[in-house]
């Protein structure tokens, strides 16, 4: 059970918020506490963004177990887990025309489908895939064929069929809850991303 003057304090992965906006301790870190003093304690302002800043904002622990000390002096605080936690800033983005939106659309598009082909067949030319296709009919019929269609068709939509299962794109997204392994990618990066700003942004900045 928890005691009336106990407070556990647990920082979130991160934030966003826009310049102006003011940053409350309920955005930024999870509160175990009594519940007569949990709410106003989630309701602290810890810091307001300033309108011209343009970095993001490293929030310590220590700030907000400050902010809470001035408010209840006799209260103990045990913090838990990570230390700091970053504030992103976040910027209205200006609305683009369609059609540059679909320029960019189809660039990307290019790139990926020029840039994985090129893997592929670099792939398929180190392993030497085609006479592994040749020894395979051979083995398999007895016959000697310079293009055995019967295997590399198969093969070749194959691969389509297997890249589009393993990014997850085959069933539609309210029938699987895990998530693609794109989008785990782009999490573990969004995270090293992260970390790697908190590790070269120690101090605080935020506005007394």
């Amino acid at each position: 059970m928890i005691s009336s003057k106990d407070i556990y304090i647990q920082m979130k992965d991160g934030y966003n918020a826009i310049p102006g906006s003011k940053v409350f301790v309920r955005d930024v870190a999870v509160i175990l506490a009594d519940d007569t003093i949990k709410m106003e304690i989630l309701n602290i302002e810890v810091l307001e963004i300033p309108k011209d800043t343009k970095e993001h904002i490293v929030v310590s622990i220590l700030t907000i177990m400050e902010k809470i000390s001035y408010k209840y002096p006799n209260i103990k605080i045990f913090p838990i887990g990570e230390a700091e936690t970053l504030v992103k800033i976040i910027y209205k983005r200006k609305k683009e025309s369609k059609l540059w939106l679909l320029f960019k659309l189809i660039s990307v598009c290019v790139v990926l489908f020029v840039g994985s082909g090129l893997a592929l067949m670099n792939f398929h030319a180190d392993v030497n895939m085609d006479q592994a296709h040749k020894k395979i009919y051979k083995m398999i019929t007895g016959i000697e064929e310079n293009r055995p269609l019967i295997l590399q068709i198969p093969y070749s939509l194959g691969i389509g069929l297997g890249m589009a299962v393993f990014f997850n794109h085959i069933l539609p997204k309210k029938f699987r809850n895990e998530p693609s392994p794109m989008e785990v990618e782009m999490a573990s990066y969004r995270k090293s991303m992260d970390e790697y700003i908190l590790k070269n942004q120690k101090n605080t900045k935020e506005k007394e």
